[in-house]
């Protein structure tokens, strides 16, 4: 990978932001990214949360996300997610189908901060949702013993269907480096909603809560690296937020 920033990847950059910044559906922005690749590593994931509220109608709502990615090589990976979810007093379906490529756009310690970005299309067999394109901003920064990550999210929704206009959200996460196997730390979620009309504070969505981060080293193979994991609650610190909302983050690493 060059030793700076080249100017198709400013280019790439720009036009990922470009494209978030039309619009969006209602999904929270739950998965957590980190901007950078490792080539030739093979990842399975898994991503589910769960709401927890006093209101039934708002309490036991489910996602159940599956992904396979590949790190093609040092700047890009590419993943494929199959999505489930589950409303409140309803059973789990499937969702939608998302392809996703992540792009790492400058070297870990380069500049003051690493940045990365991600763009992704998310097509659902319902007549009732259009698809949808997301976007991502992924900004890191290794103070000492401690990781911080910042997730600016931007969708469009596009196709046939009804469509809503620009929802933005932030995700943030800080973790202290204890160990390699926990990392405790905490994040905070922000989803602003459509950006035309986004409301006061208390009219978003919003969340923060404890965390904890690791790896466990599982030698089945002699290619495996290791279960990365990301678990959490957040609490919501607005009227429209649930309660809480209970998430977990599982990844398995092989490396050819």
């Amino acid at each position: 990978m060059p030793s700076s920033i080249t100017i198709s990847k400013i280019l790439l950059l720009t036009g990922v932001v470009a494209i978030g910044a039309l619009g969006s559906n209602a999904n929270a922005a739950t998965r957590l990214y980190s901007p950078y690749v490792t080539p030739g590593e093979l990842e399975i994931e898994y991503f589910g949360s769960r709401s927890v509220d006093g209101d039934n109608s708002k309490d036991n709502k489910q996602k159940q996300q599956f992904a396979i990615g590949y790190g093609v090589n040092e700047w890009w990976k590419t993943e494929l997610y199959a999505k489930f979810e589950k409303e409140p007093q309803d059973n789990l379906k499937f969702d939608e189908w998302e392809w996703e490529n992540l792009f790492q756009l400058t070297e870990r310690g380069e500049y003051f901060v690493d940045v990365g970005a991600t763009i992704a299309y998310e097509w659902t067999p319902r007549n009732d949702r259009a698809d949808n394109v997301e976007a991502r901003l992924l900004l890191a920064k290794d103070i000492d013993k401690t990781t911080h990550l910042l997730n600016v999210i931007a969708e469009k929704n596009v196709g046939s269907g009804p469509k809503e206009s620009v929802e933005g959200k932030l995700l943030w996460s800080s973790r202290y480096s204890y160990s390699r196997y926990f990392e405790p730390g905490f994040e905070i979620e922000s989803d602003f909603g459509e950006l035309k009309d986004s409301g006061s504070f208390d009219e978003q969505k919003h969340y923060i809560g404890p965390a904890a981060y690791g790896k466990i080293p599982l030698n089945f193979t002699s290619r495996a690296d290791g279960l990365k994991y990301r678990v959490g609650y957040l609490f919501g610190v607005s009227d429209a937020a649930n309660d809480g909302e209970a998430i977990a983050q599982i990844e398995y690493e092989l490396h050819f």
